[in-house]
């Protein structure tokens, strides 16, 4: 039932938002690294490293919620939410890599072309996290439902 409503006992709506503060604290501190990296790389062409690390880490608090909710949404099959979720979160994990071209100088072919793959990479990697968290979330769900099914099944 895609419309239903789904009703958490609080273990597992615990154990959630465990998983969404440590979600939002990976995010945020990958924010901070990447912009020790990403200064490193291109400072030498006009990136001003504080303006940098001001939008990732802006853009690191909106996809700490977003992706959570999201994943959450899939899990619970409200696919109209998931979708706004995923749109945010794609939004919030581009615009970093955006303030790169329009934040420096002409960068050389070659750290465009470095850029944009590990652009592409880190956006590969983090749509397979989300699928296999969206997956265990998901086997999750059906165990526990199964689990209580066969508890409330009177025995043959």
């Amino acid at each position: 039932m895609p419309l239903a409503l789904h009703h958490h006992d609080p273990a597992t709506l615990a154990r959630r938002k465990v998983l969404v503060r440590t979600w939002a604290g990976l995010v945020i501190g990958w924010a901070v690294i990447r912009t020790l990296i990403v200064w490193a790389a291109v400072g030498d062409y006009g990136l001003n490293p504080w303006i940098y690390l001001a939008i990732d880490v802006a853009s690191a608090c909106v996809d700490a919620v977003t992706t959570p909710r999201m994943v959450l949404a899939f899990v619970d099959d409200q696919y109209k939410s998931a979708t706004k979720w995923a749109l945010i979160s794609l939004v919030a994990f581009i615009i970093p890599d955006l303030y790169i071209f329009i934040g420096t100088r002409e960068l050389p072919t070659r750290i465009v072309v470095i850029v944009c793959v590990i652009i592409s990479l880190t956006l590969r990697v983090g749509v397979i996290s989300v699928v296999r968290k969206i997956r265990a979330g998901r086997a999750a769900k059906a165990a526990a439902a199964e689990a209580t099914v066969d508890g409330i099944t009177p025995a043959p």
